[in-house]
């Protein structure tokens, strides 16, 4: 599928690991028969779709695996018959399921990453596994994340005659939490947390009917406390990064631009930019109780329109 604007190919895909007995790490291959070849699950967007959604959706169509999206790992760029193309690729990890063959894929291996390089067919592929094998394998394997996720476009206080805390969402505010709402699933929330005010629990609203989890609330996270009282959340933080699983945290820019900088500079982590647009994301994983790495999410939109 081309974009609108008439160029690129897009296309998203999952390298998808696992740990052997001996603790060596593998990951999956799938083999295409219309092809005759070993490449690593992916497939072309669908229009309306997020990348992130069509790596989940082809990893677990190719291999059965319903997975859990971790750290974004590589986008390969390359030439096809049909034009240019563009795959982003993304460490993933789920639980173990029967593979059944279908004619798009027949057979699916789990190899050591040395193995897996000569077993693809496509140099280019080796890239997203190279990116995997760069990082750290604590960082890998890390059983937990952060969702810090900005609140979505609300209602101006100039419009609003209520208090600033019953600010709720305007309609693009909505779009904006419907947009978390189709795409956050891929990084398997297990615990919703938000600012006080209207605005912030109704950015993650839609999410948590889909998932089923409450919504609670923490003070600590709330722009005028975390002034006052900056370290609080940090530790808080800190406490649900300690907790297996993935907690999504939604709260105001300064807070998580304060935030995001502070974990950086306790990890001696270098990151670019701290960015952190309405209704953007950032994900951040963790190792041995200090930041390890950390992806934004400025826009959760397709890219087709």
């Amino acid at each position: 599928m081309r974009s609108d604007s008439g160029g690129m190919i897009r296309a998203a895909g999952g390298v998808l690991w696992r740990a052997s007995g001996s603790g060596t790490l593998e990951v999956a291959l799938v083999h295409r028969p219309g092809y005759g070849d070993w490449s690593l699950p992916k497939g072309k967007l669908r229009r309306g779709e997020h990348p992130l959604v069509t790596a989940c959706r082809e990893v677990a169509e190719e291999t059965g695996i319903r997975a859990i999206a971790g750290m974004r790992l590589a986008i390969e760029h390359y030439d096809t018959a049909a034009g240019p193309k563009a795959v982003e690729y993304w460490a993933m990890h789920g639980p173990g399921a029967t593979f059944t063959p279908t004619p798009e894929v027949d057979r699916l291996t789990w190899l050591p990453l040395p193995d897996a390089r000569r077993r693809l067919s496509y140099q280019r592929d080796t890239e997203a596994l190279d990116a995997l094998d760069a990082l750290e394998g604590s960082t890998v394997s890390a059983s937990s994340a952060v969702l810090l996720v900005r609140h979505g476009h609300a209602v101006s206080p100039g419009r609003w005659a209520g208090s600033d805390g019953d600010r709720p969402l305007d309609a693009k505010g909505h779009q904006q939490a419907e947009s978390l709402r189709r795409v956050l699933p891929a990084f398997g929330p297990s615990r919703l947390v938000a600012a006080c005010q209207t605005r912030f629990v109704e950015t993650v609203g839609p999410l948590g009917a889909d998932l089923g989890l409450a919504i609670g609330t923490e003070p600590v996270f709330d722009e005028d406390e975390y002034a006052t009282h900056p370290r609080h959340g940090l530790i808080r933080i800190l406490e649900l990064a300690d907790v297996y699983g993935t907690t999504c945290v939604c709260t105001a820019g300064a807070v998580i631009k304060h935030l995001l900088a502070a974990l950086a500079d306790e990890a001696g982590l270098d990151l670019p930019e701290i960015w952190a647009k309405k209704g953007s994301v950032w994900s951040l994983f963790f190792s041995d109780g200090r930041l390890a790495a950390a992806d934004y999410y400025p826009v959760l939109t397709s890219p087709y329109h």
